[in-house]
C-alpha cells in the first residue's frame, strides 16, 4: 500500500494536523507491540555522573535532560571516539564479514513490494533556496549556514555505551509524534546479543565547531532509543537501523522546532543519494557536517539474490555512522533512505554501506512514528 501524508508549513497548522492525524488514526495502524514487528527498545538511563553534573549546574531538582547536558561539557565532546572504533562494532564488522556465503543464502530478493512514503518534509521557516552542487567525486563540505534545513536537521550524536564515550551522527525525520531522530542501530546498541544499550543520550543539530556556540539548537536527549532486533541479537548489517525518541526542549517537539525530513522506503537499489555524515577521523575532524553523493548499488547480488545493503561512492572516515541519506534531496528537503553504517576500509575508504530501506525500516518507523 502507498502512503503519502502531506504537512502544511508552519507550526500552528503541523500542530493541528499532527493531533487530527492522532485522533483519526485507526488503531489497526499503530503498532502492536515491538516483538510482533523486530523492533525493541530501551529506556537510556541518566548515569549517576551525569545526575551529579545537573544538580550542580540546575540544583537538586535537575531534570534528566539537564544532567544529560551538562555531563557532555565541550571537553568530553571533543574526547568521544566515533562508535565504529569501539571493539564490539569492529567485531561485528569481522563477523559479518566471514559470514558473507551464509548471508547470500540467506538474502531476500530484489523486490520487496511497493514503494511507501510516510511523510513529506516538514519545514518550520521558508525555505531559503540553496541547491547543492555535484561536482565534487569525494566528501564535500557543503558550508552550510547553521539555520539551513539540511543543517538544522542533521546532527551529532553523543553517548555512552560501556564505559566507553562516543558519537554518530543523525537525522531528524518528520511523523506523527514530531519527536524522531533516525541513527545506525550501532549508535544505540551494542549488538550481537549483549544487550548493551546507549546512555546519556543526546542530540546536537545543526552541530559546527567553527561556531562559538557549536550547539546553536542547543542539546536534546533521547526519552527511548529504538532498533531492530537483528541488529540487538545478530548484528546483522542489513538491519542496523536505530531511532531515537526525544524529549521535548524550550516546549517544542524537536520536528516542530526545527523541521524534519521524509521518509521512504522500497524505491529501488540503484537509486540517486545525497548521503551526509560527521566523519571523525583524519582527513576529518568531526567538527563539520559533509556530504557525499551518486547513484547507491547492492553491495552483492548474484542473480537475484542479494545483499541488502547498498553502497554509494564516499571516503568519509568514521564517525559518519548514522549520518542520513537522502532521496529526492533539493538542496534542502528529501527523503531518508538509508543511514551510514559501514565504510570499505579504516584507512581511505572509497565506499560508505546502508542497509536497504525496505519493510524492515517501515516497521521500525511505524513502531515509532507516533511516539
Amino acid at each position: 500500500m502507498h502512503r503519502l501524508y502531506r504537512w502544511r508549513t508552519g507550526l500552528l497548522a503541523a500542530a493541528a494536523l499532527t493531533a487530527a492525524l492522532a485522533v483519526a488514526a485507526p488503531a489497526a495502524a499503530q503498532p502492536s507491540g515491538p516483538a510482533a514487528s523486530g523492533n525493541a527498545s530501551s529506556t537510556p538511563t541518566v548515569s549517576a555522573e551525569a545526575w551529579a553534573a545537573g544538580r550542580a549546574a540546575y540544583g537538586a531538582n535537575a531534570t534528566a535532560a539537564q544532567a544529560v547536558e551538562s555531563f557532555w561539557t565541550p571537553e568530553r565532546m571533543r574526547a568521544a571516539k566515533p562508535i565504529e572504533d569501539s571493539a564490539a562494532y569492529l567485531d561485528a564488522v569481522r563477523t559479518y564479514d566471514a559470514n558473507a556465503k551464509a548471508a547470500q543464502e540467506r538474502a531476500a530478493t530484489a523486490s520487496n513490494g511497493p514503494a511507501k512514503t510516510a511523510a513529506t518534509p516538514h519545514s518550520v521557516v521558508p525555505k531559503d533556496g540553496y541547491v547543492g552542487t555535484f561536482a565534487q567525486p569525494a566528501a564535500y563540505n557543503p558550508g552550510f549556514s547553521y539555520w539551513q534545513p539540511t543543517a538544522r536537521t542533521s546532527g551529532k550524536v553523543f553517548f555512552q555505551m560501556g564505559s566507553g564515550y562516543f558519537q554518530c551522527s543523525g537525522t531528524i525525520v518528520n511523523s506523527e509524534g514530531q519527536n524522531t531522530v533516525w541513527t545506525a542501530g550501532h549508535c544505540v546498541n551494542q549488538g550481537g546479543g549483549s544487550g548493551v544499550w546507549a546512555y546519556n543520550w543526546q542530540f546536537v543539530p545543526s552541530y559546527d565547531d567553527d561556531l562559538a556556540n557549536p550547539r546553536p539548537y542547543g542539546t536534546w536527549t533521547a526519552t527511548q532509543l529504538w532498533s531492530r532486533t537483528a541488529w540487538i541479537n545478530n548484528s546483522d548489517f542489513a538491519e542496523d537501523m536505530g531511532v531515537a525518541i526525544m524529549g521535548m526542549n524550550f516546549g517544542y517537539h524537536i520536528v516542530g522546532y526545527l523541521g524534519g525530513q521524509g521518509i521512504t522506503t522500497s524505491v529501488g537499489n540503484n537509486v540517486w543519494e545525497n548521503t551526509f555524515g560527521y566523519p571523525a577521523e583524519g582527513p576529518f575532524d568531526g567538527g563539520n557536517l559533509y556530504e557525499c553523493w551518486g547513484y547507491i548499488s547492492p553491495e552483492w547480488q548474484v542473480l537475484f539474490w542479494w545483499s541488502e545493503t547498498t553502497k554509494v561512492p564516499c571516503d568519509m572516515t568514521r564517525g559518519e555512522s548514522g549520518g542520513g541519506w537522502l532521496y529526492a534531496w533539493d538542496g534542502n528537503w528529501g527523503y531518508l533512505n538509508g543511514v551510514n553504517s559501514r565504510i570499505d576500509q579504516i584507512v581511505n575508504p572509497t565506499i560508505t554501506l546502508s542497509p536497504y530501506f525496505d519493510d524492515t525500516a517501515w516497521s521500525l518507523y511505524n513502531a515509532t512514528r507516533y511516539l
